[in-house]
């Protein structure tokens, strides 16, 4: 009996989208440069304006070309800047498009194994029962469903390729003249402008709800539009979807690498701009490890995301949120808030490093739900631990409304698609996410509190308000930071109760460090938390993950009535069964080797 089976021909042939990132980039970079010559001409018109030792008809008539001059120059110097911003968005919008592309090959790739399968199946069937025959009709009809569902995604994104062609296009239509040029608008194209004028834009005092609806009302070309334009407002705008939060922060720091480092060039710098200029390469080495970071279980690319980037803030300090995975769309979305000592420019890698291994941590052993964590420094954390802001909860309340704030901005973008958020406060940055639960009403599923000084406004887990359930306490019996907090009965020099405490009613996990010995430091002690293959670093994955149960629990401190740090007997200092994960692994509970 012959079999006929319709195979699906394998199609559509994939075509990768035209144009080099590196050149797009370098092109970028290239106006932006020029922006800033056009910017220094326009400072020294001005200056030369304004001469004090000149005077008479001759002079005037200086001060009024000085002042055009500085005019013009000022305004051109602002038209490059926006052309060279929308050459950066398009560079960025490329980069997506070839990691979709690639997504595409893959795919293709799959589907043709699958088809070669079922041709080989067909051709060796004979003498088939009618079971067989669906069975292979079945089969040939996904595959045929699934061929279609690619050809449409790749039609899709050759359609956005062209409507970013298009968009670019009308960013240099917009300046190709003198007058528009000079304009004040000049660079901008009229579907960005038109979109901001409708009700629920950024910077118009709306809600971060309003600000949701207001994005998901425009079209993708206007979308676009208005990153590529408008980055710095977009950039910090609570509602937007990370991703366009992402992509406006991404042309910022291209244009700041740009303009500074030609400026650096120059030995033009002032000291703030100095700052930004290390904030925003650190930021750009960060980032780029997060862009190149694959997921250990299913080898896809996350792909980092700028939440937050400012490097100006706090007189150079910066503030940066850096984030691995999609926080758009992951099921388990951790934030985490560094202490004190962190700045922008020295330890943006270094705590995206520690989000890449929580990631891990809450993917390895997990329930397979997808993951985003996000480090969030958005507050001035003291400088140091003798800086007198370390000794008062001051920078720790306003660093909790402002954490309060961006979380219920992430949350507003998620309003229909709401994700299982952790919110992790180590060292001083425990306080603060103390201070954003208690005080304001941080708007999360679960909290941990790593090495805490102590929990600010809160005397037991249940003022933090998501239940003592979903209160977790990380402290490694030797961390010296976390003996600051105040005990049950006794007081202590802390920021609060010591969440670890048994008054406090939180949940105490393992948190040991395994090489611990006398040999280390309190600060070694104290730095630990999210190294790979610990105690800690197990548990707080579980805790992302939603997984309470199998987190190892840990006994509370015990106050012993003494007065300071002798106030307490921690059983785990005693206990030298400390455990770890399997070698370069974060999958396996400690307590199962």
């Amino acid at each position: 009996m012959t079999v006929v089976i319709d195979v699906p021909p394998a199609e559509p042939t994939i075509e990768r989208p035209d144009g080099e990132v590196g050149r797009i980039e370098a092109f970028a970079a290239g106006l932006h440069r020029a922006s800033t010559r056009f910017e220094e001409v326009a400072d020294e018109a001005a200056q030369l304006a304004n001469l004090t030792s000149w005077e008479g008809a001759a002079f005037e008539a200086y001060r009024s070309a000085a002042g055009t001059t500085s005019a013009e120059h000022s305004a051109l110097r602002g038209t490059i800047e926006r052309v060279g911003r929308a050459v950066s968005a398009h560079g960025d919008a490329l980069t997506d498009h070839l990691r979709r592309y690639d997504d595409l090959v893959e795919r293709r790739s799959r589907l043709d194994q699958r088809r070669d399968a079922l041709i080989a199946d067909v051709e060796a069937t004979t003498d088939a029962t009618d079971a067989q025959i669906e069975e292979l009709r079945r089969r040939a009809r996904e595959l045929g469903a699934d061929y279609r569902t690619l050809r449409a995604d790749h039609d899709a994104l050759h359609r956005r390729v062209d409507a970013d062609e298009r968009l670019l296009a009308q960013a240099f239509r917009s300046a190709d003249t003198t007058g528009e040029a000079l304009s004040d608008d000049g660079g901008t194209t009229s579907a960005a402008r038109s979109a901001m004028r409708k009700p629920g834009a950024p910077g118009d005092g709306a809600s971060p709800e309003a600000v949701n609806d207001w994005w998901n009302g425009l079209t993708p070309a206007e979308q676009a539009a208005v990153v590529a334009a408008y980055p710095g407002v977009l950039g910090s705008a609570d509602g937007l979807p990370a991703s366009a939060r992402g992509d406006a922060n991404r042309v910022l720091l291209a244009e700041d690498l740009a303009e500074l480092t030609a400026k650096e060039q120059e030995g033009t710098l002032t000291e703030l701009e100095e700052r930004m200029l290390k904030n925003a390469r650190e930021t750009e080495t960060a980032l780029q490890d997060a862009d190149g970071y694959t997921d250990p279980i299913d080898g896809h690319h996350p792909g980092g995301t700028l939440w937050m980037y400012d490097p100006a803030a706090f007189d150079g300090e910066g503030t940066v949120a850096l984030g691995y995975g999609d926080l758009d769309t992951a099921d388990d979305v951790a934030v985490f808030t560094p202490g004190i000592k962190s700045t922008m420019g020295d330890d943006t890698a270094y705590y995206g490093e520690r989000m890449r291994n929580l990631y891990e941590s809450s993917r390895y052993g997990g329930d397979g739900s997808s993951v985003a964590t996000m480090f969030w420094l958005g507050y001035d954390s003291p400088d140091a631990w003798n800086d007198p802001a370390t000794l008062g909860e001051g920078r720790a309340a306003e660093g909790g409304e402002a954490l309060a704030d961006d979380v219920a901005g992430m949350r507003a973008a998620r309003a229909d698609d709401p994700a299982h958020m952790t919110a992790v406060g180590h060292s001083y940055g425990s306080t603060t996410t103390a201070h954003a639960a208690a005080d304001h009403g941080l708007d999360v599923d679960d909290i941990a509190l790593l090495g805490s000084p102590g929990a600010g406004p809160a005397e037991t887990a249940g003022d933090l308000g998501v239940g003592e359930d979903h209160v977790f306490v990380g402290r490694d019996s030797r961390d010296g930071v976390a003996d600051l907090g105040d005990m049950d009965s006794t007081g202590g020099p802390g920021l609060g109760r010591d969440p670890s405490s048994a008054g406090f009613g939180a949940n105490r996990f393992e948190a040991e460090d395994h090489e611990r010995g006398w040999h280390q430091t309190l600060t070694d002690n104290h730095n630990n938390y999210f190294d790979v293959d610990s105690e800690s670093l197990y548990n707080l994955g579980r805790v992302v993950d939603g997984d309470h149960d199998s987190v190892n629990a840990a006994p509370p401190n015990v106050d012993t009535g003494v007065p300071g740090a002798l106030g307490e007997h921690d059983p785990e200092f005693w206990d030298d069964d400390v455990t770890h994960d399997e070698p370069g692994r974060s999958d396996t509970s400690p307590d199962q080797e």
